[in-house]
């Protein structure tokens, strides 16, 4: 059996207070604990990243990291109900997708734009 920190007195295990001095007793300290909240999947965030780094400073390698990384984040919060962020997975993934269009398309109109330049100067 526990006893009162306050008086000394001894208390029941699943006493809120202290029946001699009213001192909190030992369920007082487990009552005003919150609960644990849901979890962010740490890939989600690092798709997201990765997506917004692509975009700006590594085309290639941050828009596939993104794409990856947000497919892997989505399957693991599909299997574990107390995981959040499959908006920011997603997110990630189409920033990534948005990203490498983009980069196939300056491509492409590079590659146009010297061909035309090539045949004007013939």
């Amino acid at each position: 059996m526990p006893y009162c920190a306050n008086c000394g007195h001894e208390i029941s295990p699943a006493a809120q207070a202290c029946p001699n001095c009213g001192h909190p007793g030992p369920a007082a300290a487990h009552s005003h604990a919150s609960p644990p909240g849901p979890r962010t999947e740490g890939l989600a965030i690092a798709s997201l990243i990765c997506g917004i780094a692509g975009f700006f400073f590594v085309p290639v390698v941050g828009s596939i990291l993104a794409i990856a990384l947000g497919s892997a984040a989505r399957r693991r919060i599909a299997g574990d109900p107390g995981l959040q962020g499959d908006e920011m997975a997603r997110a990630g993934i189409i920033v990534g997708w948005v990203g490498l269009v983009l980069l196939l398309l300056i491509i492409g109109f590079v590659i146009a734009f010297a061909i035309a330049f090539q045949h004007s100067n013939l």
